[in-house]
């Protein structure tokens, strides 16, 4: 009989160690004035805004003034790349997309009207380790709406993403404007920057020296050996 009890103790002794074991690899729980705990999970995710390069089928993070420009009134395309980097599934993440002045939006995710500056949408889930790829496309302005002391105008969109636990993470994409100023001319600059010399016009006679004085004494001993001869004959 007490070989028994003694069983049934270890059993209990043991299955409650292993229960608190269990429990304490638990993330983030707090307990509760009351009774019971509320257990936070981290959220953890990625936000990543790309805009399409001019004339390619290529996204990058930004287009300098030194880069493949866009004319106005010609639509962009944006890519908004979320990843969850977490172990722990995100629902209801919402996506907040800021269209800065000179872009306005066209088509894509989100249920914005046409021409807005704002759209908003929310995932609905997004697994541990999944990444969701949204596209959407912004219009640049008429070439009469850019500012008319500058050819080239350079802008920046903004997007935000918020989980319902408060995390957040942003990120933008630059791309620049380009259109033509009436009155204004293209200056071509060539490669080859050689100067054309020009044949150097003498202005001044050089002056005389030892050498000159030799050759005048040359001359006059010509003469004068001519001068005998002529006598001698």
């Amino acid at each position: 009989m007490n070989k028994i009890i003694a069983v049934l103790l270890s059993v209990v002794l043991f299955g409650s160690v292993a229960t608190s074991a269990f429990a304490s690899g638990e993330s983030n729980c707090q307990p509760i004035y009351g009774g019971g705990q509320v257990c936070q999970n981290n959220l953890k995710f990625t936000i990543n805004k790309l805009v399409q390069k001019p004339g390619t089928n290529n996204y990058v993070d930004n287009l300098t003034i030194n880069d493949p420009r866009y004319n106005p009134s010609t639509n962009v395309t944006f890519k908004i790349s979320i990843t969850n980097t977490g172990n722990t599934e995100i629902d209801n993440l919402n996506v907040v997309d800021n269209f800065p002045q000179y872009l306005t939006f066209v088509a894509g995710v989100g249920n914005t009207n046409v021409g807005a500056s704002q759209i908003n949408f929310t995932i609905g889930k997004i697994t541990a380790g999944q990444t969701l790829d949204f596209l959407i496309t912004a219009k640049t302005a008429d070439a009469g709406n850019l500012p008319n002391n500058q050819a080239i105008t350079c802008v920046t969109n903004n997007v935000v993403a918020t989980a319902n636990d408060g995390t957040q993470a942003s990120d933008n994409a630059q791309l620049c404007i380009e259109k033509s100023i009436p009155g204004t001319t293209t200056t071509t600059t060539t490669t080859n920057n050689t100067p054309i010399l020009s044949k150097p016009t003498i202005t001044t006679i050089p002056s005389t020296g030892p050498e000159t004085d030799i050759l005048f004494g040359l001359i006059g001993s010509g003469s004068l050996g001519y001068f005998l001869r002529r006598k001698t004959n």
